[in-house]
């Protein structure tokens, strides 16, 4: 049975992210629009902007416009496939809510929708709410446990929160507290609140879609009660925020623009620079990676240019000797290499670059089968993923083809059962970030793969625990995901997620430690977390 859907829009020119949304919803075989209801009287929702603010927001856009633009108008009749009837609606309007006229509310009680989508109108009060089986669905495009109201991305860049949340609710006769159908987190841009509401507004073109698979293959009581685990418990009182005055929108422009001037001056001073950490494989290790006393392997001057560095340890333990596989980023050329050296204890040997490619290549992610070593690293520039097998471990490697077609960030392989699973990050559109979303597929094969999608992909849509940061390994019957925690900034620190459920239909984890990096040394961030049974391994990012 397919979910009907019913779509309230202010006309049919709108945002490029709500076209995107529609035709994404078009294509989705359990799903059919049954109406779209425009309505004849559009209005603001609140009260005109003051007048600094809409200045800042213009120049903000004129000087951040980025391509593809997600407020670009567009009518959405030129979508592919739109045959959709229509219904003119004239809403009873009383400040900055909107109800339904009797008439109107029985033409569309009568299409007994199961969703109504809100795309347009105001505040949404009255019977309206309670037509749709699964109620009217609509977006906040901020965090919800930060605060209600508007506007969209700007007070995360404003007030410096580190992420920025896209929330889909089903509404309720309460400003912004209705129940949260999904939510997703993305980094906030330091800089421009264009920038940083352009990313999670196309973001939100793919939810809907996700939720409508969801339910189809969950089946609507499972999908109702699983929703509990979404809902934030929250005494404290959410502020609803505005537009700022004159008088707080000069003093918050003032102070975004000297913070970001500082900023820039000190990254175009100080470049990005990354480590090698090391430190012994105690018994007690892995029970408290954030206990790990590391120590940094400094890389020989005479060996990088300014600018290089080496990042993304993957060792490996073969014949007696301990080898490390690391990116090795030549500032010269500004692209990855995939490098390796041996590890006695105490230093690192001579490294010898053991795979260049056109692209940028890291993550060199290490994989032992039946005898045989193959080497997985990052192409996400070449969209593809190689797989490469030893000749001579572990200096000379073959390639042997593609692993995985398409845009794909930090490669990761476990085998479950009969099953081998990918884990990799991707965006769902260009204008999105690749630190968001993670994506699972799994194979029967590794060397000859036939991916499936997980039911649920993306398994995880949050900035701060999306992106794989090592093998994914067992401990006690366990399995634990390293991920990346990229919400201050790309790479600032390590959760160590616990997998609870992984099946073809099922993805579950949770935090069970975060590996901080040592701020008493400088360190603004570590990324990577491996090891083998005598050593653990991770990286530590700095500015010099």
């Amino acid at each position: 049975m397919k979910l009907r859907i019913i779509l309230l829009l202010d006309s049919y020119i709108n945002s490029a992210w709500v076209f995107e949304a529609i035709e994404q919803i078009l294509k989705e075989r359990n799903a059919e629009i049954v109406l779209a209801a425009i309505n004849q009287k559009p209005k603001s929702s609140g009260k005109k902007s003051p007048f600094l603010y809409r200045l800042y927001r213009a120049l903000d856009r004129k000087l951040f416009l980025i391509s593809p633009d997600a407020f670009a108008p567009i009518d959405i009749r030129n979508i592919k496939r739109w045959d959709i009837p229509s219904l003119p609606i004239t809403p009873i309007q009383k400040k900055y809510s909107d109800y339904f006229q009797k008439e109107d509310l029985d033409k569309i009680s009568a299409l007994k929708p199961d969703i109504i989508l809100r795309f347009g109108f105001r505040i949404l009060r009255g019977e309206i709410l309670k037509i749709p089986k699964l109620g009217v669905w609509s977006f906040h495009h901020g965090d919800n446990q930060f605060y209600k109201g508007g506007p969209p991305g700007f007070w995360e860049v404003m007030l410096k929160k580190e992420t920025t949340g896209v929330v889909l609710q089903r509404l309720s006769e309460r400003l912004d507290d209705g129940q949260v159908l999904y939510k997703s987190f993305s980094q906030t841009d330091p800089l421009s609140v264009q920038r940083n509401a352009n990313k999670i507004f196309w973001l939100s073109s793919f939810i809907i879609p996700r939720l409508i698979r969801e339910i189809t293959f969950k089946g609507i009581d499972r999908w109702n009660k699983e929703l509990q685990n979404l809902q934030a418990s929250n005494e404290a009182e959410i502020p609803l925020l505005t537009p700022p005055g004159f008088f707080k929108m000069a003093g918050l422009g003032i102070n975004l623009f000297f913070r970001n001037l500082s900023r820039k001056i000190t990254e175009g001073i100080n470049k990005p620079y990354w480590e090698i950490l090391v430190a012994k494989n105690e018994a007690h290790s892995l029970r408290k990676p954030s206990a790990i006393n590391f120590r940094s392997i400094k890389p020989p001057k005479s060996g990088l240019s300014r600018g290089s560095f080496w990042a993304d340890p993957f060792p490996v333990e073969k014949d007696d000797n301990t080898w490390l596989f690391f990116e090795d980023f030549d500032a010269r050329s500004n692209k990855g290499r995939i490098a390796v050296a041996a590890w006695d204890g105490e230093n690192l040997s001579e490294s010898k670059i053991i795979l260049e490619e056109e692209w940028h290549l890291s993550y060199p992610l290490i994989w032992e089968e039946n005898n045989e070593i193959y080497l997985i690293p990052e192409s996400g520039e070449a969209n593809k993923i190689f797989i490469y097998k030893a000749l001579d471990f572990p200096f000379q490697w073959q390639k042997l083809g593609v692993l995985f077609e398409g845009e794909a960030y930090d490669p990761t392989i476990i085998k479950v059962d009969d099953l081998y699973w990918l884990f990799v990050n991707q965006k769902p559109h260009s204008g999105t970030s690749g630190f968001i979303e993670l994506y699972a597929y799994h194979s029967p094969s590794l060397l000859t793969p036939n991916w499936t999608s997980h039911a649920l992909n993306p398994i995880v849509s949050d900035v701060r625990s999306s992106r794989p940061a090592g093998r994914i390994y067992e401990k006690d019957e366990k399995l634990f995901r390293p991920a990346q925690d990229s919400g201050l900034r790309y790479g600032h620190r390590v959760k160590i997620q616990e997998i609870l459920k992984l099946t073809i239909d099922e993805y579950l984890e949770e935090t069970v430690d975060i590996i901080e990096p040592d701020t008493s040394l400088n360190m603004l961030g570590t990324h990577t977390f491996n090891f083998t049974d005598k050593w653990i391994f991770s990286d530590a990012y700095y500015r010099k």
